[in-house]
């Protein structure tokens, strides 16, 4: 008996004070502790996590444990002594399963509130004596759920009843089952908290690097900018130094005729001034030839300006028409949120490699756990779309289309919705041949599959039902690479006429 009561308190009791229950309360891991203990716990340590298991707690208030806090009351009651003789105990049950039996009935009456009914038409009285007849709760009534004393039994005519022990012990065993689903259900809430948790880490680990790569890609931009502003800087610079240098040989130029004509001038007027008739006239006539030979009126040309048209133009479609040589078009980009564990991306999502080392990735509903499967980012309903896939020396791979509802987890259909081909173990997989290169083309529902080694040849065309959105698809089992090609980039500039 001893050691039954050992055992009970043991389980009611607190891991940080090591004594019965006072005023549990329960955490999100199912570990109960004095709510004093853990307040104590939580201020020294400086953090909300559970003294056991040390897993951070989702409350900052944790619920109390009812059904536990029963459980400890029953206990101690047992413990403290009787002031009063109660009837004497029959020498086959004990204190320690009475008190074990009780909190039993205490926990599924805190738990459910199913036995509220009849714990009022019960007879119980304290530490298990009917409050009506003092007697020992020996018997339990089968009707009306409740515990009943020797004496009671002409109250409950035509009832049926069975030993305390037997009832709790047929309880205890359609209680257990009832547990385990809690239990069941508890580790699932468990398991889906760590994927939630896994998800959180990964979102912070993606932001941080799509965040370098994006001021990556925008430092190549900037950096093409900033050549570009220096190379039209310099070409305007160049073209002001040339039309500044051409100006100023046309300055000189006048400068020169002014100086001969000034001269000219003055010595007309010198002659003029001269007022001996004879000298006069001999120089007349060289001076009259002077005159006469002189330069045409001077004319500045065309074309002397800066040529701002040139420089100015249009000068963002003509950066822009330029950047096209220095970026690339994938018609399909992978979705990594897709992709198998086993499948690593390059960080422009184009191309994908296959792995033994699986990743630490979480298990969102849209990856595939299973086959090495990837999914494009983009699907579609209607047009027409094709894009070029590098597969290389590849033995095992697969490219097609994919409905959206595709199996990606265990136990269902990898075949439904998926339309592809490929090589499996070196093999023709869904076609006569193998390639190294080839193109899908989704066109009204129909998927054709085109050889792009050594030329274009048709490998194969399937008709399918369009009932839903339609994804590229990828799969690839081996240590090679699967690059998806760039597509060509064309500008087209409509004119307009009046």
């Amino acid at each position: 008996m001893a050691d039954s009561f050992s055992l009970l308190e043991e389980d009611l009791s607190c891991s940080v004070c090591c004594e019965i229950f006072r005023e549990p309360v329960i955490l999100s891991c199912s570990h109960s502790f004095c709510r004093a203990c853990l307040e104590e716990s939580w201020s020294k340590g400086g953090m909300q996590d559970c003294p056991v298991c040390r897993r951070r707690s989702s409350r900052d208030q944790p619920p109390p444990n009812l059904a536990l806090r029963h459980a400890c009351e029953t206990l101690l009651r047992e413990r403290e002594p009787k002031d009063t003789p109660g009837p004497a105990k029959e020498p086959t049950e004990e204190p320690a399963e009475e008190s074990a039996k009780n909190a039993t009935e205490g926990m599924v009456e805190e738990a459910t509130g199913e036995l509220s009914q009849s714990e009022n038409t019960s007879h119980r009285g304290p530490q298990g004596v009917c409050s009506l007849h003092s007697q020992k709760l020996q018997l339990f009534c089968l009707e009306d759920e409740c515990l009943v004393c020797v004496e009671c039994v002409l109250e409950h005519a035509d009832h049926s009843f069975c030993s305390v022990g037997k009832a709790a012990g047929q309880r205890r065993e359609g209680l257990r089952p009832q547990l385990e689903a809690l239990q069941e259900k508890m580790a699932a809430f468990s398991k889906a908290e760590l994927t939630c948790d896994k998800m959180a880490a990964h979102i912070r680990v993606q932001t941080q690097r799509a965040e370098r790569q994006i001021k990556e890609e925008f430092e190549k931009l900037h950096c093409f900018l900033r050549e570009e502003e220096v190379e039209r800087l310099a070409a305007l610079k160049e073209e002001e130094e040339e039309k500044n240098k051409r100006m100023k040989e046309r300055v000189d130029e006048i400068s020169a005729i002014m100086s001969s004509l000034s001269d000219t001038i003055m010595a007309v007027e010198e002659k003029l001034a001269v007022n001996d008739d004879v000298s006069f006239l001999q120089s007349y006539k060289t001076t009259m030839e002077r005159t006469q030979s002189v330069p045409e009126d001077p004319q500045l040309g065309s074309r002397a300006l800066i040529n701002l048209a040139k420089h100015l133009g249009n000068l963002s479609f003509q950066v822009w028409e330029k950047m096209q040589k220095a970026v690339k078009y994938t018609p399909v980009v992978l979705d990594p949120n897709t992709a198998h564990p086993s499948l690593y991306l390059s960080e422009d999502l184009t191309s994908l490699r296959c792995e033994d080392e699986l990743q630490s990735l979480p298990d969102n509903p849209e990856r595939f756990d299973i086959y090495r499967d990837i999914l494009g980012s983009e699907g579609f309903t209607s047009g027409t779309h094709f894009w070029d896939v590098e597969v290389g020396e590849s033995d095992d791979w697969r490219v097609g289309v994919a409905s959206e509802s595709v199996s990606r987890k265990p136990k269902i259909d990898k075949e439904s919705g998926l339309w592809a081909v490929g090589a499996c173990n070196g093999e023709p997989y869904n076609m006569k041949k193998n390639t190294q290169r080839i193109r899908v083309s989704w066109d009204k529902c129909e998927v054709s599959f085109f050889g792009l080694s050594p030329y274009i040849h048709k490998l194969k065309t399937i008709q399918h039902k369009c009932t839903e959105r339609m994804y590229p698809h990828f799969y690839l089992h081996d240590a090679q690479t699967l690059q998806i090609l760039p597509g060509n980039i064309s500008l087209k500039v409509e004119n307009h006429t009046v």
